[in-house]
């Protein structure tokens, strides 16, 4: 017998007892159902302990969190069709996954039908995106996950925040949308788990540069088999909606510790083979047949942990999810035939931008090193290049996280802080070599990366500041010599230029480009500044030059253009130009006695709102007349549709002063 099919037989006979144990008591069984579903890891822990399972605790989470995925997904989806049926396709079932995950509304619904037992929630998906056909396999999916977090928790030998399902979702859901876009290596991934083949699926993975992704591409397959494979055993013996879960869950418990070890091995061993006569003999035998789903989903749930240990043995990872704060596949508009601006509010990027997501950095794994590539594509994320290293030079310094060390003295914790590119005293400094690779440290860091002992290494989320002006081609300024306000900037106006931008990971010493680990198929960028702009012509000075300026902002007073410090009497005309690929919102006001007062932009017949606006301002609900003699300032707010995904710049601000005197008559 396999090592692994050993320790799986004696983590069920160690199971059956253990919660039959506590099944013996219906207070201590409920009281541990409810520490379980309230992530309670002390009142679990302090219950373990009482009944001598402490050091069971993951044995009876295991057992918890497959027995309450079954429970729930009765509750939720109702009971599986009596009647055989041809289950949905795999691949067309990871794209349902991977659609909804990235649907805020649909992961909302999901959450809420899961963590709070919601039916009409999950009623509500299901008719909303029409799911019918794979209700049962979505809710088995979402529960492997919560539960996955629960166990996390309430096991914990450290007391942990209460992780979020919503964000565990969308990123399971990401990786398994990425791998159905690969059709090839979907289908040969399927063919592994069907076959049992841990070694296959793992060469499957890598060779597709899916590694990264590994954990949730393995327990979503699982999730899948495993619902497949006990609805065809066990299909035979129905389940109806339960009227008391709690109540079930004790009486199998109870059942499972009184089976036998003989007949208990003989039964999982069935399992495992998925003998369907050798399961139905057995279980009718030991008159089973009320549990025999609950069964084999335990079972089953326990040789996906070990399956996916072989497909993912314990590794350092480091993933590529956002720009800033915002999540490229869900936030921006990165896909082919997208525009590569931002969904919320239609912006480029600009400027220097925090690409992150994060690294998981697990003791004695490989150590591993990741870069940064980036693609010149057309407007709609079409490839136009080939994939380019980003370099040295292009990061901007960039905090890693830190190396920390407790100490018996406030603060009590003693810090270096890890960065690239920052070679400043007291921190610990990584500079990418020649092809831009940047090596993470390990967990503990030993000398000389650090003094003396008992360091560990506690990563944040950010990986590298990418400086775009540094991306090659596009146009650096725009020259606009000659325009005047109230007149069109010079043609044309520079478009963005889009890229797309990946990570790469590979373990440390090796060589190759390694795996994806984060492809954002394409953004706009527009880092075109414009030069010689006539600030509020007429006026000279000011406090801020004509170049380098992020758009096009002048303004001026038609009156001022004969004799600039003129005061005027009986008329106002304001000019005006504003001008950008992504122009954003254009106002005028002035300021002054009464003010702020506002003025309706009358722009030229030539104009172009979203890049080139520019003619007349008109007073709105006042009057030249009306205002009292006094100096007053005009002033013209241009912003500018450019993101960073952490900030916006702000909005550009041109002005002219003047005096306005007693209205002259004849």
């Amino acid at each position: 017998m396999a090592d692994q099919d050993r320790a799986l037989l004696d983590e069920v006979l160690v199971g059956a007892k253990a919660m039959a144990t506590m099944a013996r008591d219906e207070e201590v069984f409920r009281a541990a159902v409810d520490a379980f579903r309230a992530y309670d890891g002390e009142s679990m822990a302090k219950l373990l302990e009482r009944h001598k399972l402490a050091e069971h605790c993951e044995v009876v989470c295991h057992w918890l969190r497959s027995k309450e995925a079954v429970i729930l997904c009765l509750e939720l989806a109702g009971p599986p069709p009596a009647s055989e049926e041809a289950p949905p396709d795999p691949r067309q079932f990871a794209q349902v996954v991977a659609k909804l995950t990235a649907d805020d509304a649909a992961v909302r619904l999901m959450v809420d039908a899961v963590e709070d037992r919601d039916v009409e929630a999950w009623k509500t998906l299901i008719g909303k995106y029409d799911l019918e056909r794979f209700s049962h396999l979505l809710c088995h999916w979402v529960c492997t996950v919560h539960y996955r977090l629960v166990c996390d928790v309430v096991c914990s030998p450290i007391e942990l925040q209460r992780p979020r399902l919503g964000p565990e979702l969308r990123a399971a859901g990401a990786a398994v949308g990425t791998l159905a876009r690969d059709e090839a290596t979907f289908a040969e991934a399927a063919k592994a788990v069907l076959a049992g083949n841990c070694e296959t699926l793992a060469g499957t993975l890598e060779r597709g540069g899916f590694a990264p992704f590994c954990f949730f591409l393995c327990e979503w397959f699982c999730s899948w088999r495993c619902m497949l494979v006990c609805l065809r055993i066990c299909r035979i013996y129905p389940v109806g909606v339960l009227e008391s879960p709690i109540s079930e869950m004790r009486e199998f418990a109870l059942a499972g510790g009184k089976l036998e070890k003989a007949p208990l091995e003989r039964l999982t061993a069935a399992v495992l083979r998925e003998d369907d006569a050798q399961i139905q003999e057995l279980v009718k035998g030991l008159q089973f047949e009320r549990f025999c789903l609950q069964f084999c989903h335990w079972v089953c749930f326990l040789r996906c942990q070990l399956f996916c240990v072989c497909v993912c043995p314990p590794r350092t990872i480091g993933v590529f999810t956002k720009i800033g704060g915002l999540f490229y596949d869900t936030q921006v508009n990165s896909h082919n035939p997208g525009n590569g601006l931002t969904i919320a509010d239609n912006r480029a990027f600009y400027s220097t931008l925090r690409l992150n997501g994060g690294l998981s950095v697990v003791n004695g794994a490989p150590l591993i090193e990741y870069r940064f590539q980036t693609l010149t594509t057309d407007a709609t994320g079409g490839p136009t290049g080939t994939w380019t290293k980003v370099t040295a030079g292009q990061i901007a310094a960039t905090n890693l996280g830190a190396f920390i060390r407790p100490i018996g003295v406030p603060p009590f914790l003693q810090v270096i802080p890890v960065w690239v590119n920052n070679p400043a005293v007291g921190v610990f400094n990584i500079t990418p070599d020649g092809d831009g690779w940047i090596k993470v440290p390990p967990m503990f860091p030993v000398a000389p990366m650090v003094p003396g002992t008992g360091w560990r290494f506690v990563p944040g989320s950010d990986l590298i500041n990418l400086i775009t002006p540094t991306l090659t081609p596009f146009v650096t300024s725009v020259d606009e010599t000659g325009v005047d306000a109230g007149s069109s900037a010079n043609a044309p106006l520079q478009t963005d230029v889009h890229y797309g931008i990946r990570m790469r990971v590979r373990d440390q010493g090796t060589l190759g480009d390694g795996a994806d680990a984060g492809t954002c198929s394409h953004i706009a960028i527009n880092n075109t500044h414009y030069d010689n702009v006539s600030h509020h012509p007429y006026w000279p000075g000011g406090l801020f030059g004509a170049s380098d300026e992020l758009a096009v902002s002048s303004v001026g007073i038609a009156e001022l253009a004969g004799s600039p410090c003129s005061t005027l009497n009986n008329s106002l005309t304001v000019q005006f130009t504003a001008a950008h690929s992504n122009l954003g919102p254009v106002g005028v006001t002035l300021e002054g006695p009464g003010g702020p007062y506002a003025f309706t932009l009358n722009p030229d017949a030539g104009a172009d709102p979203a890049t080139n606006l520019y003619g007349t301002a008109d007073p709105s609900g006042w009057t030249f007349a009306s205002l009292p003699p006094c100096a007053y300032l005009l002033k013209l707010s241009v912003d500018v549709l450019l993101t960073t995904g952490d900030g916006i710049p702000s909005a550009l601000v041109d002005y002219i002063a003047f005096c306005k005197g007693k209205a002259r008559i004849g």
